[in-house]
């Protein structure tokens, strides 16, 4: 059985099909799965997010109107939530769903993005002193910057 968070997150990506944005309640929303506001807070963040290839924009009053928004691939506001996510420490999960989207949305081939994941993976990383979080972070966003992906708009797959 599927958990509210994935019955919640199902309903907005069949709701957003092949659109390029959805315009939803937040509160309306939260009644019609019979939860907080906060359950659809929590999936809109761990679900629809940068890492995802998603942008959310949320507005205040009236019901906590929120649009979510596919990130194209010419979206520099998009990679640049990436870049700012990689400031942080990133755990191997996050750092897949990174390259996930930069594949999906051809900044490199999935071969690259194989070899990407292998170099940022808690093996590869692995270290007595707790840095993966850290390491997998720095290498992700020097990998990005060095393609200069942010300004490749004619080139988006490059060699590594």
């Amino acid at each position: 059985m599927s958990s509210i968070s994935d019955m919640i997150e199902s309903f907005i990506m069949d709701s957003l099909g092949e659109g390029e944005y959805l315009d939803i309640s937040r509160n309306e929303l939260a009644n019609y799965f019979n939860v907080a506001p906060s359950q659809i807070n929590y999936v809109l963040s761990t679900r629809f997010n940068y890492e995802r290839g998603f942008l959310t924009e949320s507005k205040r009053g009236g019901g906590g109107h929120i649009t979510i928004m596919r990130a194209d691939d010419s979206t520099s506001v998009w990679l640049d939530g990436i870049l700012d996510r990689l400031n942080q420490e990133v755990d191997y999960r996050t750092g897949c769903y990174i390259v996930d989207e930069l594949v999906n949305k051809k900044f490199f081939k999935s071969s690259q993005g194989e070899i990407i994941k292998t170099a940022i993976s808690p093996n590869a990383l692995a270290n007595p002193f707790k840095l993966e979080n850290r390491l997998r972070s720095q290498i992700l966003r020097r990998i990005i910057l060095k393609h200069n992906i942010k300004q490749h708009g004619e080139s988006k797959t490059s060699s590594i």
